[in-house]
């Protein structure tokens, strides 16, 4: 999926690994679908900090204040 395609969805969150999969649990638990969008070479060059680290998080935008609430009840 392209960001010109994230139609009705939210960007929840800007994270590093392993932030990103511990968010996915705990949203997935819940029941709200999550899609991580992330630069495709930092995982095969070892790159786990600065900008192409990044994993953008987003969520259904009619769930983004569920999905806000859960992962901040979570910090």
């Amino acid at each position: 999926m392209t960001p010109e395609k994230m139609e009705g969805m939210a960007l929840l969150a800007v994270v590093y690994p392993p932030e990103d999969l511990i968010i996915e649990g705990i949203l997935e638990t819940a029941g709200i679908r999550v899609f991580k969008m992330k630069e495709s070479i930092a995982p095969v060059h070892g790159i786990a900090v600065g900008p192409l680290a990044e994993i953008k998080i987003y969520v259904p935008a009619d769930q983004f204040e569920t999905a806000k609430d859960l992962i901040n009840k979570s910090k």
